[in-house]
């Protein structure tokens, strides 16, 4: 077996063991980031990725794969991990820029602007800063808009940000065990609270960080499967295919 693993610091939790697991089992372990392990896993480079529902919907007609209910990443509300920044202030609002413009997350930022606000965004020229740039939350001034919180109060279900595939065509014997044996068994999700002034008369916003699969998470899988195909990003819906159910 190969699998792929993103190198993201938010997937940390769910990678604790993967190395360790993976010699013991003999398998490969390759890395890049949570788009282009879906490309991997597309290209048939690897047998299994942690990837986001992009990556799981551009099998859609080409590959057979199924999804591991199991260990994978959901925002729930607030919880600072992925934001939206108006860098004019919110004038004039046609094009978007981020540090992976073609992401799940730039995407599903794209999907809550124009859902929400009915603003359309085009990706900026190469290395120009668009009106509204989505990204990671980092060390730079907060976000005008949180996107998990956006997504949450759009759709009602979590926002996922990766979820473990598998080809149905690979070798794969009790995969559901052994990415559960690579995460941290300790923790099922982080709540989140919003740091805000001590002069502030205004409560903080509170969300969560969701380790482990849920109906929630499913439910919040399908309406961004079926947002995708809206907005053209994938040529047809996906039906969610349950790894040891389908």
């Amino acid at each position: 077996m190969i699998i792929a693993i993103p190198s993201l610091a938010l997937a940390e939790p769910l990678l604790v063991n993967v190395h360790e697991v993976c010699a013991e089992l003999g398998w490969e372990v390759r890395t890049g980031s949570l788009d282009e392990c879906g490309k991997m896993l597309l290209a048939n480079s690897v047998d299994m990725a942690l990837t986001s529902p992009l990556g799981y919907g551009r099998g859609v007609g080409k590959v057979d794969y199924r999804l591991i209910p199991g260990p994978c990443i959901a925002l729930e509300d607030y919880t600072n991990a992925y934001g939206i920044w108006f860098p004019d202030g919110g004038k004039g609002l046609a094009t978007y820029s981020s540090s992976e413009p073609g992401s799940f997350p730039a995407h599903a930022g794209r999907m809550v602007m124009a859902e929400k606000f009915d603003v359309v965004l085009t990706e900026a020229p190469s290395k120009s800063i668009g009106d509204c740039v989505i990204d990671a939350v980092g060390n730079t001034q907060p976000p005008a808009m949180d996107l998990g919180e956006e997504w949450f109060d759009l759709v009602e279900s979590p926002l996922p940000i990766a979820v473990w595939v598998v080809r149905v065509d690979a070798e794969a014997i009790d995969v559901d065990k052994s990415v559960l044996r690579f995460a941290d068994q300790r923790l099922l999700e982080r709540h989140v609270s919003e740091v805000v002034p001590s002069t502030s008369d205004r409560m903080p916003r509170e969300g969560k960080v969701l380790y482990r699969w849920t109906s929630d998470i499913e439910e919040g899988l399908d309406a961004s499967l079926h947002t995708m195909f809206y907005h053209q990003l994938l040529p047809e819906i996906p039906a969610i295919k349950l790894y040891g159910k389908d």
